[in-house]
């Protein structure tokens, strides 16, 4: 179900959220009442599942979110942390669940695992996974999407496709950079065995070049932020509303143009049906076009949130205002601009959609803006705001009111 822009006018979707918003009441009343308990299990004065506890309380809200206890990092006490994992599209549930923490001493409440110190990280790793990572080392390179790829080595490694090395890496790097960076800026993780040497000849030979590409792990959080903070550092200053399409100089923004084949369909989720797409950003329209994780942090850093506008074309345009696609492309740059609210940064032709992409500075007075402008123009009633952000993939913005909801992918297991 969609979480944020559920319809007032839907009294369905105002039940389900009403029924949550209540189980959400429910555990923090629970949790409140069960906290000293809790301190005294930690604290090994008492002996009970808490396990169970938090399955039938926390997880009754939804079965995919997750829990961790830890200490507390800004003082005494304690930490719990709620987190989706996989499931991103649940985070705006958890952030709901964390705005209604009651504020208890001792205790902070956070939606992402933190970063721990190394010395903590090997005992988290061989906790989780049974491997110890004091051997280990790595190398980190940008790829072309802005994510940052991780190779990792050890002479414990088997071969690449040594899943047990593979999933110590992962959760190295959850423990090491937090989930929050890992869910948004890691791209490939990959494992590799070093390279043999043999006999005495090895003696006097210098290391490989690819074994000194690797570093100890101890460089492993300040490099990755490094890098992260070289990408924000060559984005522009400025959000997209004020730089697309100015000027016809050299330094003036360039579109990208693809050529797609898709599959025919009855109906088609998010865009699989586009055979013509632009954009404004390469990067960013890959991403969001090949089923990767997305997040709107990695394209700008200016706040913006990078969305799209679907219009059904099965009966074209007839009663709208509009005579095509780039009328209602012009309509919404001009108000969006000049509003200082986004502009558009892309879009492309489907098999049966239209589709305009959008960079957003400011999402509920944007959606607004849209609405208005597009229900004066009378576009068609299946017409959609979406979402390119993974964690917002459930969530849809009718047109009109009665707009029904827009075509949807099964549930994805990531």
């Amino acid at each position: 179900m969609r979480w944020l822009y559920a319809d007032p006018q839907n009294a369905v979707e105002m039940a389900e959220r009403a029924a949550k918003l209540m189980q959400i009441d429910s555990w923090w009343l629970t949790f409140q009442n069960k906290k000293n308990d809790i301190s005294a299990l930690f604290s090994s004065k008492a002996k009970w599942d808490l396990p169970g506890w938090m399955e039938e309380h926390l997880q009754s809200i939804d079965p995919s979110i997750m829990w961790e206890f830890g200490p507390a990092v800004k003082g005494d006490g304690h930490r719990l942390v709620i987190t989706p994992e996989v499931r991103k599209d649940l985070r705006p549930l958890v952030r709901s669940i964390l705005e209604k923490a009651p504020a208890i001493e001792g205790w902070e409440f956070y939606e992402y695992r933190l970063p721990e110190k190394l010395s903590q990280a090997v005992l988290a790793v061989e906790g989780r996974t049974g491997v110890n990572i004091k051997d280990f080392k790595f190398r980190a390179s940008l790829d072309q999407l802005l994510r940052i790829d991780m190779q990792f080595t050890s002479p414990q490694v088997k071969n690449q496709d040594d899943q047990e090395a593979i999933n110590a890496a992962f959760v190295t790097l959850e423990s090491l950079l937090g989930e929050e960076r890992l869910e948004k800026w890691i791209g490939a993780i990959e494992v590799v065995p070093p390279p043999k040497s043999s006999g005495l000849m090895s003696l006097f030979k210098k290391p490989s070049k690819e074994l000194s590409d690797f570093y100890p792990m101890e460089r492993l959080s300040e490099t990755v932020n490094a890098l992260v903070g070289s990408v924000q550092d060559q984005m522009p200053s400025q959000p997209y509303y004020e730089w697309v399409g100015k000027g016809e100089s050299e330094d003036s923004a360039k579109w990208t143009m693809w050529e797609l084949q898709p599959e025919q369909g009855d109906d088609y989720p998010e865009q699989l049906d586009l055979f013509v797409g632009k954009s404004i950003n390469p990067a960013l329209w890959t991403t969001a076009h090949n089923g990767l994780s997305f997040t709107s942090e990695r394209f700008s850093r200016c706040g913006e949130v990078f969305v799209y506008l679907k219009i059904d074309g099965i009966d074209g345009l007839a009663e709208a205002r509009f005579a095509d696609k780039a009328e209602i492309e012009d309509a919404l740059d001009a108000l969006l601009t000049a509003a200082k609210l986004g502009c558009v940064i892309g879009g492309g032709t489907g098999l049966r959609y239209s589709y305009i992409d959008l960079a957003l500075t400011d999402v509920q007075e944007a959606v607004s803006v849209i609405k208005q402008c597009l229900q004066e123009g009378k576009v068609p009633r299946r017409c959609w705001i979406q979402f390119f952000d993974s964690i917002y993939s459930k969530e849809w913005v009718g047109i009109y009111d009665d707009t029904p909801a827009p075509p949807m992918g099964e549930e994805e297991e990531e």
